[in-house]
């Protein structure tokens, strides 16, 4: 029975994990849906175990341990990846390989040398291999596989539990604690169920605490949202905080970038005091490199000696193409924080679904350079159709023009013009009096008042 439990919460991890990735491109997401499917189908085949002791097929009976094993196994490689980018996402996945090799290992242990049957309790068959302690004796195999899992284990429970230790976020300190914890208690039963290196008469006792483990994991990392309220109270944003985070806009910027003060208007067949203070429709067809408008978009607030502040996802085209600027600055939308949380010197964690707390981040935005010209980029009206609906999605757009509607905020909304309901996109497209579309012909003005343009391909010079 917890076999069936562990199957069914890992399944319910995975689609819940899944569904967020593909609505967000949230790497965590993806790694924690991959390593729960593993863990999943290790369970499933110690059910199947169960079945084939029960027809008394001890060649199945061994396959099926071995099935569950190595896919138990697996699903550690992808906790470290999981770890590593929910802890570390801006390093590659340094060290993935050690975890990769005790798989490697545990599993030539596992399909090279036949395991023995230790017992049968409960209906299943209980498998062991040799050992220096224990019966039957011989190969220190037992010992080995104790170790390696232990090694696939440590780094991500450290990697949590120094999170837990270092952050100042009560809701991210309290869900890697319970990650951390859950990966502790999981990792020690499920070692002994592989390796019976406890007699099998105490499996009552160390089965339910996988189940255990596994509730821990799945609720620290998917805790409702109701709960965290509940931990944090109510998400606001201190006008100091952000202060402190957007003041301190300009670093020496690059010979090459302060030659190209036109950079983006320069593709409208403008110049930068003609789109200073438009709030402007960006849509876009995701199959062309829209990124580059972007980058010029960037590179001309920058070589105009202005602020530049980004709306977007970690990890999204628009974050990986300018991340490396330390002269902007990112607000990370995620769906793993509840309230805004300091990354690094120049991106700061907002909740995605709160479009109120958005809204309070624009106006504190505002007050925090109240002089000269501030260039914004909200990536995407699209991504938030997705995650709040429509509804919502048009009122916080609709505020959020009136917000910023000072002749020295220029502003994109970008909007994938392939993603909605041709009604949604003519609602959202009412908002704006200034439109434009990039697709992989180049820049092409939709609506533009006060303002005679024609379409200019990306890297065309202005006459």
């Amino acid at each position: 029975m917890p076999l069936v439990l562990i199957a069914a919460l890992y399944i319910v991890g995975h689609v819940v994990s899944i569904r967020r990735y593909f609505k967000t491109k949230y790497k965590p997401n993806l790694y924690f849906g991959i390593t729960f499917i593993f863990w999943a189908l290790a369970a499933v085949f110690g059910v199947l175990v169960a079945s084939a002791t029960f027809i008394n097929n001890l060649p199945l009976a061994t396959l099926f341990y071995r099935s569950s094993t190595t896919s138990g196994v697996l699903g550690f490689v992808f906790l470290n990846m999981f770890a590593i980018s929910m802890a570390k996402p801006d390093e590659k996945m340094r060290g993935i390989w050690i975890a990769f090799v005790s798989f490697v290992a545990i599993t030539f242990i596992v399909w090279a040398f036949d395991p023995t049957v230790a017992g049968v309790i409960g209906g299943t068959t209980e498998f062991t291999l040799t050992s220096m302690y224990k019966a039957p004796y011989g190969l220190p195999l037992v010992e080995s596989i104790l170790a390696l899992v232990t090694v696939m284990a440590i780094y991500p429970t450290c990697l949590f539990f120094r999170v837990a230790k270092n952050t100042k976020d009560r809701i991210i300190k309290i869900k890697s604690l319970l990650i951390g914890i859950g990966i502790s208690i999981g990792t020690i039963a499920y070692a002994i169920e592989i390796t019976d290196a406890v007699s099998y008469l105490y499996m009552p006792i160390y089965r339910p605490m996988i189940l255990v483990g596994t509730v821990i994991i799945f609720f620290g990392y998917l805790m409702p949202r109701q709960i965290e309220r509940i931990l944090v109270g109510r998400a606001h944003v201190s006008e100091e905080l952000v202060r402190s985070f957007v003041e301190e806009f300009f670093y020496p910027v690059a010979p090459t970038l302060r030659t190209q003060p036109h950079a983006f208007s320069k593709t409208l067949g403008l110049d930068h005091q003609q789109i200073v203070g438009r709030k402007i429709l960006f849509e876009f067809d995701p199959a062309s490199h829209y990124e580059k408008a972007i980058q010029d978009f960037a590179t001309e607030a920058l070589a105009n000696l202005e602020p530049m502040v980004i709306f977007t996802r970690r990890g999204s085209d628009i974050h990986l193409s300018l991340s490396e600027q330390k002269a902007m600055k990112f607000f990370c939308l995620t769906q793993q924080v509840s309230v805004p949380k300091e990354f690094s010197e120049n991106e700061m964690l907002l909740p995605s679904g709160n479009t109120s707390l958005m809204l309070d981040v624009f106006d504190k935005t505002l007050k925090a350079h109240p002089q000269g010209v501030i260039n914004v980029v909200f990536d995407s009206l699209s991504d938030m159709v997705l995650s709040v609906g429509f509804e919502k999605t048009y009122h916080f757009t609709r505020y959020a023009v009136e917000m910023l509607a000072s002749p020295r905020t220029t502003i994109l909304f970008l909007l994938n013009r392939s993603a909605h309901d041709p009604k949604v996109a003519s609602s959202l497209r009412g908002l704006f009096s200034n439109q434009i579309f990039f697709s992989e012909k180049g820049m092409q003005s939709l609506k533009w008042p006060k303002a005679e343009i024609t379409e200019v391909k990306m890297g065309e010079n202005i006459p």
